[in-house]
Parts: C-alpha cells; sequence; structure tokens
C-alpha cells in the first residue's frame, strides 16, 4: 500500500468544514500514515488523531457565547478576543478528551508554527500532552489577536503565517500521496490587506523583521501552495477536498452558518470516499 498523508489547511472558524471532513473519515475508518496541520488544522489534527468524533465542532459550537474561546461576549471574562487557553485547556477537561488515545495512537502527525524570530516555519510533534497542547496554541495564534506563545524558550505564532497548506514539508517527509483538506471555495485565495499590513508593521516590523515580511507575502506563498496542490492532483498524487459552497467567515459567530458549513464538509467527504480507499491501495 502506498503511505498516504493527510493535510490539513487552517482558516479559523472555516475549520469546522475540515471537521466534518474528518468525522466523516472517523465514521468510515479512514486511516491515514501521517497528519499534518495547520491553525484550525491542528485542532482537527487532534480530534482526528486521538479519533474522537465531534471534538472540534463541540469546540466552535458553543451555545453560551460568554463560554466561547472567541468574540466579544467572552472578552468580559478574557479580555482577550481570541482565548486560546480555552480551547485547548479549559475545553478538553470540559469535553472529555482523551489524550491517552492521541498521544498512545499509531498515526504521525505534526502542527506546523511559525517562529516569529525567524520568519520559518517548523513542524512539531510530542508524546506530551501538555506540550501539545502549547503546540496547539502556537499553530492558532492569530497575528495580531493573539501573543506569540513561548515553547522550549522560541516564541511562535499561527502556522498558516509561513506555511499555509504543508504539502511541500508532507512530500518532503518521503510520503508517495496527500489527502488535502483545503477551506476555501477553487479560485478564492487568502489576501493580505494593506491595513492588515500596517498593522503587522505596528505590532511586529521592529521586533520581528523577519517574521513581518513573511506575513507580508503570506498571499504569494499561498497562491503557490494550491497551483502545487492542483498540479500535483493531476499527476495523480494529491485529493483535494474543498467547500463548493460559499465559506464562512474566519470568526463565524452564527451556528447555523457553521452547522451547514460542518456538514458540507461531511457529505463532500461521502463523495470522496471510495476513491481515497483506492488512492491507499
Amino acid at each position: 500500500m502506498s503511505k498516504v498523508a493527510l493535510v490539513l489547511e487552517g482558516g479559523g472558524l472555516r475549520g469546522i468544514f475540515t471537521a466534518g471532513v474528518t468525522d466523516c473519515f472517523m465514521d468510515h475508518e479512514i486511516v491515514f500514515d501521517y497528519v499534518c496541520g495547520v491553525s484550525a488544522g491542528a485542532c482537527n489534527t487532534i480530534a482526528y488523531v486521538g479519533n474522537q468524533r465531534g471534538y472540534f465542532r463541540k469546540c466552535v459550537t458553543q451555545k453560551n457565547r460568554f463560554k466561547s474561546f472567541y468574540g466579544v461576549p467572552q472578552m468580559i471574562e478574557s479580555r482577550r478576543f481570541v482565548d486560546l487557553d480555552k480551547l485547548f485547556y479549559e475545553y478538553t477537561d470540559e469535553f472529555g478528551f482523551d489524550f491517552s488515545l492521541f498521544t498512545n495512537a499509531p498515526i504521525d502527525w505534526e502542527m506546523v508554527v511559525s517562529n516569529v524570530e525567524t520568519g520559518k516555519a517548523e513542524y512539531m510533534t510530542t508524546k506530551d500532552a501538555e506540550k501539545c497542547k502549547k503546540i496547539g496554541c502556537a499553530s492558532c495564534a492569530i497575528p495580531g489577536l493573539v501573543s506569540p506563545v513561548e515553547i522550549d524558550g522560541q516564541f511562535y505564532l499561527d502556522g498558516g503565517a509561513c506555511d499555509s497548506i504543508p504539502i511541500t514539508h508532507t512530500f518532503d517527509r518521503g510520503f508517495d500521496k496527500a489527502v488535502v483538506i483545503l477551506t476555501r471555495k477553487k479560485g478564492n485565495y487568502s489576501r493580505v490587506t494593506d491595513g492588515q499590513k500596517l498593522i503587522f508593521s505596528r505590532l511586529y516590523g521592529k521586533k520581528y523583521p523577519k517574521f513581518y515580511e513573511a506575513l507580508c507575502k503570506r498571499s504569494e506563498l499561498y497562491r503557490e501552495q494550491v497551483r502545487i496542490c492542483e498540479e500535483l492532483e493531476k499527476e495523480g498524487k494529491v485529493i483535494i477536498i474543498r467547500p463548493t459552497m460559499q465559506e464562512i467567515s474566519r470568526l463565524e459567530s452564527d451556528e447555523d452558518a457553521l452547522a451547514m458549513s460542518y456538514f458540507h464538509g461531511y457529505t463532500k467527504a461521502k463523495e470522496f470516499l471510495d476513491r481515497i480507499r483506492e488512492f491507499k491501495e
């Protein structure tokens, strides 16, 4: 059988589309040799590798907005628009996430983080539950909304800043094929606006100039990574699963929109099950 990897893009709350896809994989016992997740894709990596169906969906569909990990209501308590401690520490207890299943799973995995000093992506894994939580926080730490996360004396932010779709890294690791889950429709691309560049300049330009440069080039890199995925798809080395309906926003709060995106992901995954089984042979 071929060695097949699963690559999970980020995109904030658009990651609930990916949750629908990976829940479908779990329901139909589709297992990959390796998973590489970025940002929200890192959250889905934890749920998928740990075989804990529905976990990410629970995290992003809190009925009580004051208990949510993002948004204005919860800021009264946390004083942060995005509170990743809730996502990786409180919710794991609240929803009974079993880290022993995750750390002992027979699937290799990595999460992508961005080193703010070097402006380069790094790919982390661990068997330690507490370090895993910290890596997850770093991978999801949205620039401008979350402070850098310290891991082993280095500081990190959102993995998507330096490697939004780690397809090159995955193939460099020796995998023959990959299933890539994207959270944007075909033809839709990540874009860094002039306003964002100004904010990033003030936040990171002097202290972390290499990271600031990476943020400014993110849109170009994203387009190139999508192009690479599509070329590999033509060669039969990649299967891309992505939304065909209008994707939700990065910080979507509408419950119906979130539910619709989740079920859209689940339905799209079902369309690919037979093809993926053949792909893995």
